[in-house]
């Protein structure tokens, strides 16, 4: 190509930014679109088009254009890595565990990473453990040891191991405190193990970090019931109280202990408001 063609070409490049910074993005990917057709603007052009393609919600256009440039350069590692997260990213763990099966040949702390993932979504728990294990021992100091600890963590719950999981959590923590999940699996961890003071503690990290999530308040106010904190626990429903299975849950619980403790008309109130909420979502699924 001369050098005329490549000077054309960086100004189509730098017109087509331009056009996505006037919030253009159509006319941003003609462009691109029309730069695919050269070997020289290819690559870029392949991330660029497959970059507004995904921010427009069209996931199998960028897949599609990843997996045409991947025909042509099947040794391009890069893009091979950046397909790999973009499926991941995406949730899209069967086509991203196909993917990475594909290019296997290809092995550093990324693609070893993201297959541990795939793995643990396409619930591969064997797999999955055994990936981050070596992950782990390979990879001793890599920005990703505090999410493959993580990962483990989970793991190691789900197969009940609480001792092994608390420890491993704790690592990551150790290492990355500013993660809420962390301290969640933390709290559950401490739950499973019935030590409700420590999982309370815990789950109040996580909370710090992300307020947001009803289920973690629906969490804290369980352990808080186990604890027999129960003003704290009724005055924390009562801004978090709605008609899911959960809130009915915290409402029998806090039923039951008022049965425990002799006082049958608080344990009534609640037990009737549970009943109302279950009886709405019944209706709820059959209108």
């Amino acid at each position: 190509m001369g050098i005329i063609e490549s000077l054309n070409i960086e100004a189509q490049f730098k017109k087509a930014s331009a056009y996505i910074n006037n919030k253009n993005e159509l006319a941003a990917i003609q462009i691109y679109q029309k730069l695919l057709k050269y070997e020289e603007s290819e690559r870029n052009s392949t991330i660029k088009l497959a970059d507004l393609y995904d921010k427009a919600g069209k996931t199998n256009s960028a897949i599609d254009l990843f997996n045409r440039y991947l025909e042509r350069n099947s040794d391009d590692e890069e893009i091979i890595k950046l397909v790999s997260y973009f499926l991941v990213r995406n949730s899209l763990f069967d086509e991203a565990e196909a993917f990475i099966n594909k290019y296997q040949n290809i092995q550093d702390e990324n693609m070893d990473f993201l297959k541990g993932i795939v793995n643990f979504h396409t619930n591969k728990f064997h797999d999955s453990q055994s990936t981050f294990v070596m992950f782990l021992t390979k990879y001793k100091s890599s920005e990703l040891v505090p999410s493959a600890l993580f990962y483990l963590a989970k793991i190691y719950l789900q197969n009940s191991l609480f001792d092994d999981s608390l420890k491993t959590i704790k690592k990551s923590i150790e290492l990355s405190n500013n993660n809420a999940e962390s301290y969640r699996i933390e709290a559950e961890i401490y739950f499973k193990k019935e030590m409700y003071y420590h999982a309370n503690e815990s789950i109040n990290k996580a909370l710090k970090l992300n307020p947001s999530i009803i289920g973690w308040r629906h969490f804290q106010i369980k352990i808080l019931i186990l604890l027999e904190e129960i003003n704290k626990a009724k005055a924390k429903l009562d801004n978090f109280v709605d008609e899911s299975e959960s809130s009915s849950e915290l409402l029998n619980m806090l039923g039951n202990w008022y049965l425990k403790n002799n006082d049958i008309t608080e344990a009534n109130k609640y037990f009737n408001i549970a009943k109302s909420f279950k009886y709405t979502r019944v209706n709820k699924i059959h209108n």
